[in-house]
């Protein structure tokens, strides 16, 4: 009977113990499985790999979640195509309540799916699941008016991706702006505009809730690496007038409620 001796020191003492090959099999398979986990754990390398996501839960427990980051990016950039067309079936839509209650679903069905790929990998960002995710990302975070709940915990993340340098700053700005619609408060930097006549009767670019300290507007405004106010507006106004004259131009896909 063939059999393999290795010893252990223990306090200075030598514990002896006589296994087989299949010991040692399993063993092997055992130590490649977990030694990864036991790995992050000493070290406490939480965090993501290229495709998978690594978390740690309370003191001791380690949970790997085999989330492809490929899938996550094609679904966000899915959910980027679809809420643009929902964007401009809500433009055309003339206030038809079967569309717009159609819409209100479908955005809180992304919203829904969008926190359960924040509470697996954060918010993601650029470097996670690329530039248009990320976009698609903040278009559903930002339609997500049902949940102001959740729209302020995506704005604590967003503040503190802007700290470490992962995310422009407007990221903060836009969504503030946003949350302060939704919750009928001023706004901040001036993000949140809507087409309304004046009083000749011509479509003009107008806040869309008003604008809390409007005299230092530009102020907060460059403190997010955003343009003057007056700019953004002329860039609404442009926009408008194009869209008019031609539909399908360039200036004519830029959006009202975001920079």
């Amino acid at each position: 009977d063939y059999r393999i001796e290795f010893t252990i020191p223990v306090f200075g003492h030598d514990i002896t113990h006589n296994h087989s090959p299949i010991f040692w099999l399993f063993a092997g398979i055992g130590l490649a499985i977990f030694w990864p986990l036991v790995l992050a754990y000493i070290t406490s390398e939480i965090g993501l790999t290229e495709r998978y996501v690594i978390r740690k839960k309370g003191l001791i427990a380690i949970e790997v979640d085999q989330i492809d980051l490929d899938d996550i990016r094609a679904e966000l950039e899915a959910m980027y195509e679809y809420d643009r067309e929902l964007v401009s079936a809500s433009y055309d839509s003339d206030n038809d309540p079967e569309i717009l209650e159609t819409v209100q679903a479908i955005d809180r069905a992304h919203a829904e799916r969008l926190k359960e790929i924040v509470a697996c990998i954060g918010w993601p960002t650029r470097e996670l699941v690329g530039l248009k995710a990320t976009q698609a990302a903040y278009m559903v975070v930002q339609h997500a008016g049902h949940d102001v709940e959740f729209q302020n915990e995506c704005l604590e993340r967003m503040v503190d991706l802007v700290a470490q340098g992962k995310l422009p700053a407007s990221y903060v700005a836009l969504l503030t702006d946003r949350i302060r619609v939704f919750s009928d408060q001023p706004q901040v930097f001036g993000t949140q505009m809507k087409l309304a006549r004046n009083e000749l009767g011509i479509m003009v670019p107008t806040p869309t809730v008003p604008i809390e300290d409007p005299a230092h507007l530009n102020d907060r405004r460059a403190l997010m690496g955003m343009v003057p106010h007056e700019q953004f507006v002329d860039a609404i106004q442009i926009a408008y007038e194009a869209s008019i004259s031609e539909p399908n131009s360039a200036f004519a896909s830029v959006e009202t409620d975001s920079e």
